[in-house]
């Protein structure tokens, strides 16, 4: 089965506006398609603070990668 992919882009723990847009239009073609919408973020000192920023837009798996050989 194939799903819709929003790589989300974040200024230290803010997740950017053009990646909530993003995660919009990509949940919309996710119900248009009938798959489930992903959202990828990574960086460093990220976990626990993007996942209220990301999670109300309908994202179904969210993966976070935080590591600090991420940063930038």
């Amino acid at each position: 089965m194939n799903n819709v992919f929003v790589y989300c882009e974040i200024e230290g723990t803010q997740v950017q506006e053009v990646s909530q847009e993003l995660l919009t239009k990509g949940r919309k073609l996710a119900n248009q398609l009938g798959v489930e919408l992903h959202a990828i973020v990574a960086g460093t000192d990220i976990k626990g603070s993007v996942e209220t920023q990301i999670l109300p837009y309908g994202v179904d798996k969210l993966f976070v990668f935080d590591a600090p050989r991420l940063f930038p």
